[in-house]
């Protein structure tokens, strides 16, 4: 139980410099809120932009006719190389009409979301592409040119007519510009990094498309080289691994419910020998296998039923998530030198206590736990106003209710999330674990029907803005750190745009930061995690320029060096802002910042060298 609560006191070593010549000093930064966060699937049409190579987030390929008026998809199986690449095109199977592939960037409702201008294409191979939409164009490959792109045309289209068979098209790159010299070096989006940086740890459930996933076997997963990360098998550990170690960010790991214990040995070394040793692995079987909209569900009850395992359908769901959980805990602890650098998470179903309690009890039973494998947490996801949108649809109110309206109901359902936090607290206590939350906020989305009245659905989204959200948000919070004690949040989720089928980003793109739900996580969370300083440690030098000191609205970096990661602190320690700057030339605006002393710490990503300064605000 003491596992996770020891990491409220989290030691990170800062340089502050308090006087001109450079004393240097050691920060500890007092966790008092621990926070999480869960990352949106990586689509071609989503809002958070993670990689600035917009390849590794283009859509999987669609196969097609190459006839005039064929129809967009010829669903035709296309043999592919290991890396995903067609092997030639066009293909002929001999029954169909010879084929070739299209692929889709930034399609959705992105327009001026992504950055217009000058991209570079580079392709290997021989072969012919062309481009429309956005960016259009036909390339000979190999290539390496630039290519315009109008962020208000819509998607881009990437579509490969000719690829030899003795030197297929492969490893095509997009990048955004700027990040050309970079994009090798340091794969993912600055604003992503900024975004990420105020939370201890990232949850990559839908990264590595947890729900109904396929994979079985470890040869299932995508690989770092595979032509798109949106792959159906979810993403490459290895990014996984190489964004928490770049952000220094503990990792939540879903297992996939049809996976084999090969394939989770082999992901337990993975970690094990790559993830920072500093870092924590969260580890949970799957997703809400309790959930009957997932096939994990009636996966859990064919699979209970094969080994025996008795009752109600639902109960055996219930009984083999605590089975395979002990499972899966047994097979990191066989492969982890040391239990403190994971923590094993037992799922639970906030709404129903009964349920949480049913999976802790059989965990605990020697039958399907033989080895008595301690468990460190239970996880709930205790959102509030689940129900709410629904209920009002029932007493025929979608029509004639009004935001405000809304926004007054959503208030009253919180403390039904409170009563849910309270008494899975008791369970968790009773058994000695950690309660913990895998995702959470509002829950304010009607389901079908109900989500087919535009009308009402504007409502909800409007609701979901509404200035109030801020205010519910910090009293949720408060109430889970200072009334329930519960351990670290993961919220659900990043960014997100709005729709019929739920409004759950934290923020709605990377612009979004006005947002009700952002300012509270600012206020009522990350602002509660201070930073103390202590002394002493030296710090390295690098040719830096840094104009003007004294500053009052606006402050010039210049280094000799690109991918630096730029971290701005106040002088009691505390984080105001993360910069990743691919650029020799950075400006930071502090016309928003009170007066006083702050600390630049500038840090090459490439050479790991450190450079710590102190700035006057006037």
């Amino acid at each position: 139980m003491n596992k996770i609560k020891s990491q409220l006191l989290i030691t990170k070593f800062l340089v502050v410099i308090i006087s001109s010549l450079l004393i240097p000093t050691i920060a500890i930064t007092q966790v008092n809120r621990p926070v999480g966060i869960n990352l949106a699937g990586i689509e071609d049409w989503s809002e958070e932009f993670v990689f600035v190579d917009i390849m590794n987030q283009s859509r999987e390929w669609i196969p097609f006719d190459v006839t005039p008026n064929a129809p967009w998809s010829s669903d035709v199986e296309i043999p592919l190389r290991s890396d995903g690449y067609p092997l030639e095109i066009p293909f002929s199977d001999g029954v169909n009409e010879p084929q070739a592939v299209r692929t889709l960037m930034y399609f959705g409702e992105l327009d001026n979301l992504y950055p217009s201008g000058s991209y570079q294409l580079k392709i290997d191979g021989s072969g012919t592409v062309e481009l429309w939409g956005s960016a259009s164009g036909v390339y000979n490959c190999p290539v390496d040119t630039t290519v315009m792109v109008n962020n208000n045309g819509g998607g881009i289209a990437l579509e490969i007519y000719e690829s030899k068979v003795n030197d297929p098209i492969h490893n095509i790159r997009m990048i955004m510009p700027g990040f050309e010299n970079t994009y090798e070096t340091n794969p993912y989006h600055p604003k992503l990094l900024e975004f990420l940086s105020d939370f201890q740890m990232i949850r990559y459930m839908d990264w590595m498309k947890t729900n109904n996933s396929e994979v079985t076997t470890w040869s299932d997963r995508t690989l770092p080289q595979n032509y798109t990360q949106t792959a159906r098998n979810g993403v490459a550990y290895e990014h996984i691994i190489a964004l928490s170690n770049l952000l220094s960010k503990d990792v939540w790991i879903n297992i996939p419910h049809q996976a084999d214990d090969d394939y989770i040995r082999q992901l337990a070394i993975l970690l094990r020998d790559n993830l920072d040793p500093e870092l924590k692995i969260y580890v949970e079987y799957s997703n809400e296998i309790w959930n009957s909209i997932f096939s994990q569900n009636q996966y859990a009850t064919d699979a209970a039923e094969q080994i025996g395992i008795p009752g109600e359908p639902w109960e055996q769901a219930w009984t083999y998530t605590a089975k395979r959980s002990a499972d899966v805990f047994q097979i990191f602890e066989n492969e982890f030198n040391s239990e403190e650098r994971f923590i094993k998470v037992i799922p639970g179903f906030s709404a129903s206590p009964y349920i949480t309690n049913f999976i802790v009890d059989k965990f605990q039973d020697t039958q399907f736990n033989p080895n008595q494998i301690t468990a460190d947490a239970v996880a709930i996801a205790p959102y509030f106003g689940g129900a709410l949108a629904d209920d009002l649809s029932d007493q025929n109110l979608q029509n004639t209710i009004t935001v405000n309206e809304i926004i007054d109901s959503l208030a009253l359902r919180l403390p039904e999330a409170y009563s849910y936090m309270q008494q899975t607290k008791e369970i968790a206590d009773n058994q000695n674990l950690d309660l913990i939350a895998y995702e959470g906020g509002q829950h304010l989305v009607a389901n079908f029907p109900n989500n087919e009245n535009e009308l009402f659905v504007e409502k909800l989204l409007e609701a979901n803005r509404h200035a109030k959200m801020q205010e519910f948000y910090c009293e949720y919070f408060d109430y889970w750190y200072d009334v329930v004690e519960g351990g670290i949040f993961a919220h659900f989720s990043s960014h997100g745009g709005y729709n019929q089928f739920g409004s759950w980003g934290i923020k709605e793109s990377y612009e979004d930061t006005e947002s009700p739900k952002y300012l509270a996580l600012i206020d009522c969370v990350f602002e509660l995690n201070l930073t103390s300083t202590a002394n002493d440690i030296s710090a390295d030098q690098n040719n830096i320029e840094i104009y003007p000191n004294p500053v009052i609205n606006e402050l010039t970096i210049k280094s000799d060096k690109t991918n630096n990661k730029i971290t701005l602190h106040n002088s009691s320690g505390q984080l105001i802002k993360v910069i990743i700057s691919n650029e020799t030339t950075t400006k930071i605006k502090f016309n928003n910042l009170e007066s006083g002393i702050f600390i630049l710490k500038i840090k090459n990503l490439e050479s790991n060298t450190e450079n710590y300064f102190k700035i006057l605000k006037f």
